[in-house]
């Protein structure tokens, strides 16, 4: 093998290794648990408005996926389970999406939450 065809495979191979590297390297789904606490008597009231948003982001968000559930121990608490195909996805779903959900439908009424909701972000480890 001549100098100049060597050069050229050790190109091509390490341009191969470095795009297989970053392929690995992307990130898959994110899945984001949020809990949310009404507050008492206004359980309903948040469903409503949370049935609103639930149909609104799965026009907006075709890709991603949206949960809704209500605790069977403690029925004034809400679960939204989310799943989106990337972190831009997510991204876009804080900054955009949910800007435009607010620009339709108002903020989210002052009182109905009872406390701060708790949230939690996952990487998906594998498939």
């Amino acid at each position: 093998m001549g100098n100049a065809m060597l050069k050229s495979f050790l190109v091509a191979t390490s341009l191969i290794c470095l795009t297989t590297l970053a392929a690995a390297q992307q990130p898959g789904p994110i899945v984001v648990l949020v809990k949310v606490f009404p507050a008492a008597g206004r359980e309903d009231e948040l469903q409503a408005l949370y049935f609103k948003r639930l149909e609104f982001l799965r026009k907006a968000e075709p890709d991603a996926t949206f949960h809704l559930h209500r605790s069977v121990k403690e029925p004034s608490t809400f679960l939204w389970y989310e799943v989106y195909p990337s972190q831009a996805a997510y991204d876009n779903h804080l900054k955009v999406v949910m800007a435009n959900f607010r620009k339709e439908f108002g903020p989210t009424p002052d009182g109905i939450i009872a406390k701060p909701s708790e949230s939690e972000t996952f990487n998906e480890l594998g498939r």
